[in-house]
């Protein structure tokens, strides 16, 4: 604490952990009669600037967004290194995790929903400067390079039917993908700004008016908005969040959710109106990251966890379960090419009311 220029003012109060994570999220202080979360910065994509990532939150902040204030140290940075990790000195909002249940729930999603255009309605006027990713961890290359990973996956697994399920999901996003490519690249007048990168359940905190805090901008780039707006419909949308088992299992077995779709795109519709041709790509758009987002969700125990279910040690009911999440994987391609006008409809439905 003395890297942050404290010596006495703070006491620690506990350890703070996520349903949704293994990682503790911090340690919860008091420093100088305010709450803090001291925990160490995640790493971003080589040669990251996080500089942009401070400024960001600094502006989206003093704009008026629920982004909790960073204390810096006594030279002016907002990370203090230690060994090979960074720690921050994070404000500590308060709030309860997000969970899907119920009629509150569905209020969240389009408290989620507002708060992000609100967000997006800020960036705008964000003065930059604008903060690329490289070309290789743009929409396109970032989704096949988890499909890489997935084939990869599929090539080491010893159980023969978890091996070929995962082997048709990843022909099936291959297939898929060109067009969708093709389809955002020609769009006109899709609005491009700087994202908040990983807006989701995990960053964002609530209380009874909605959501209190907003974080984790660690991979905030300039994007195309409608890639985001596609990726915080599906975790909030697609995703049933369950606090007390920790779990993120499918909302129903085929698709969005549809009353918690139009429920998260009239909270971020009435803020952010769709612009030239989003609405009609937001079914492409969705293409491009419900397959990262599925490895990073409901498949992640079989890309994460312990030997990764490669092996015929596995249960029958891991098997069957397994199976079963790969099967609803595999139907979002078809599922998409179905409710593509749908999908459009909700967005513009949304933002005229």
């Amino acid at each position: 604490m003395e890297g942050f220029g404290l010596s006495s003012s703070w006491r620690p109060l506990e350890l703070l952990m996520s349903p949704y994570s293994p990682e503790p999220l911090g340690l919860l202080l008091e420093v100088e009669g305010e709450r803090y979360l001291l925990r160490p910065r995640p790493e971003g994509p080589a040669g990251e600037d996080h500089e942009h990532c401070y400024r960001f939150q600094r502006f989206l902040r003093l704009a008026g967004l629920p982004v909790p204030a960073l204390r810096q140290t006594p030279a002016g940075s907002y990370c203090l290194p230690l060994g090979e990790e960074c720690f921050e000195l994070q404000q500590w909002l308060g709030g309860e995790d997000f969970a899907s249940a119920g009629t509150r729930g569905l209020r969240w999603v389009e408290a989620a929903g507002r708060m992000l255009g609100q967000l997006h309605e800020a960036s705008f006027r964000f003065p930059g400067p604008q903060h690329r990713w490289p070309s290789e961890l743009q929409a396109g290359g970032l989704v096949q390079g988890w499909l890489n990973l997935a084939r990869e996956r599929a090539e080491r697994c010893e159980v023969g039917a978890i091996a070929s399920a995962l082997q048709t999901w990843v022909e099936q996003w291959e297939a898929a993908l060109p067009a969708a490519m093709m389809t955002l690249g020609a769009a006109r007048g899709l609005p491009e700004l700087h994202v908040h990168g990983d807006y989701q359940a995990l960053h964002l905190r609530f209380n009874a008016e909605g959501v209190c805090a907003v974080s984790g901008f660690y991979a905030s780039r300039w994007e195309k908005r409608v890639l985001e707006v596609a990726a915080a419909l599906f975790a909030f949308s697609a995703l049933d969040w369950q606090p007390e088992t920790g779990q993120t299992p499918p909302l129903v077995a085929r698709g969005l959710e549809p009353e918690r779709a139009r429920a998260f795109l009239r909270g971020y519709g009435a803020i952010a109106p769709p612009q030239g041709q989003e609405a009609a790509c937001l079914a492409e758009a969705l293409t491009l990251t419900v397959p990262i987002l599925t490895i990073n969700g409901p498949l992640e125990d079989l890309f994460f966890a312990e030997e990764a279910a490669l092996n015929t040690s596995e249960s029958q009911e891991q098997v069957e379960e397994l199976l079963e999440c790969l099967a609803w994987a595999s139907a979002w391609p078809g599922w998409l090419r179905r409710a593509r006008r749908w999908l459009a409809e909700l967005w513009e439905e949304a933002a005229t009311g």
